[in-house]
């Protein structure tokens, strides 16, 4: 997009500060990757470099107290904490990762993972590991592909990127269309 995806804005209100209201129904306790500090959430900044997504799950890893970590992406404006709760049927002591996939396609920045992987983590990137595919594969990692009795209507949206300005436009027209529903994320 060139430019950061999570300060674009999306009716009143920043992709960023959209995830945050989103996230809030599901728990109090967020964490935002990045350096800057925010004015209610903390943030947590990478320690490593050049490492992609895997750095910010990382640095979020580091900062968190509870055992499962719900992580996204900053370009997800329309995730709903009902598909969050849906995985965490699925989260147990056998497992260090619960990862959705929909439509045939893996989606690791919209799964959770359990804190005790910060070790087996920081022990992947510090050996050049990049891969957030390569990294699941070393834990114990369920993916999930059936969830019923959500809608495909909320699932499409969850899964929904913005990558591109026309997929910009698209959560535009998205927001403009759904006004009333999309708008206030508490209707979950």
């Amino acid at each position: 997009m060139g430019m950061d995806k999570s300060s674009l804005r999306l009716g009143h209100t920043s992709v960023l500060e959209r995830i945050l209201c989103r996230l809030a129904v599901l728990t109090p306790h967020l964490i935002i990757n990045q350096s800057d500090a925010h004015p209610v959430y903390p943030t947590a900044p990478e320690h490593f470099e050049q490492t992609g997504p895997l750095g910010g799950i990382h640095a979020v890893m580091n900062h968190a107290e509870e055992e499962w970590i719900a992580v996204t992406a900053c370009d997800t404006p329309f995730l709903s904490a009902e598909v969050y709760r849906h995985l965490l049927t699925y989260a147990d002591s056998q497992t260090d990762a619960v990862i959705p996939v929909y439509n045939g396609r893996r989606h690791p920045l919209s799964g959770l993972y359990h804190k005790r992987t910060v070790h087996t983590l920081d022990t992947f990137i510090q050996q050049g590991g990049r891969k957030v595919g390569e990294f699941l594969a070393g834990i114990r990692t369920q993916e999930i592909n059936d969830f019923s009795p959500i809608p495909s209507t909320v699932l499409d949206k969850h899964f929904f990127n913005m990558n591109t300005p026309s997929d910009y436009r698209k959560a535009e027209e998205w927001l403009k269309k759904d006004e009333g529903i999309e708008t206030n994320p508490r209707h979950e």
